[in-house]
């Protein structure tokens, strides 16, 4: 694979991700509700950071282990039992169980941190993304980086997006009719794409 088909199939995969709401965007959605817009700031510059901290981390693991086959293969079903779950969890999810706390404190730095360590479909991305694509986007540090950049300016500009249509879409997400459709849309994506990385298999 060359490195224009690479990173446009990167794109795409974010595009997936960034389509189908997880913890970051309702996270954002409450957040700027209670607090407004600008309050998301530090929180999203948090994400950011716990993004950056798991993508290298799991990138230099995987380049690391480039020469061991079993290694890979393994971190390659991990992410993808990761995937299948969310993707199973978007299909039976129920828009009523969205309960947005009141809280008297804004959340900033240190929680957009936390956040992505508990994020199983941050997991699940990162290490399906970093075990298909270190090399064709120039191997070693080089891929992780140029992986990283791509992810994570696409990802903070989308959460301010997220941040600026937050409340409209939160309302929305909770509809018991649309808040449904959305999520099951959003689980034959995910499933969609499980399908494509079963074809592709381990970039072994």
């Amino acid at each position: 694979m060359d490195a224009s088909t690479a990173l446009l199939q990167l794109l795409a995969i974010i595009g997936i991700a960034l389509l189908t709401p997880g913890p970051n965007p309702l996270t954002c959605f409450a957040h700027s509700g209670m607090f407004g817009k600008k309050s998301n700031t530090p929180l999203i510059i948090g994400m950011a950071t716990g993004i950056i901290a798991i993508e290298l981390a799991v990138g230099l693991v995987i380049d690391s282990l480039s020469e061991n086959t079993t290694a890979l293969v393994t971190l390659h079903w991990i992410g993808m039992l990761f995937l299948a779950a969310m993707a199973i969890g978007m299909l039976r999810f129920n828009p009523a169980s969205i309960h947005i706390e009141e809280t008297t404190s804004k959340l900033g730095l240190k929680t957009g941190i936390a956040m992505q360590f508990a994020n199983g479909k941050e997991w699940a991305f990162i290490i399906l993304i970093m075990s298909q694509y270190i090399t064709p986007l120039g191997g070693g540090i080089t891929g992780i980086l140029v992986i990283i950049s791509v992810t994570v300016s696409i990802c903070v500009a989308a959460l301010f997006i997220w941040t600026y249509f937050g409340d409209k879409a939160s309302n929305l997400f909770r509809d018991p009719v649309k808040g449904s459709r959305i999520f099951k849309v959003c689980g034959i994506l995910l499933s969609l794409l499980w399908v494509a990385f079963l074809l592709r298999g381990p970039a072994v």
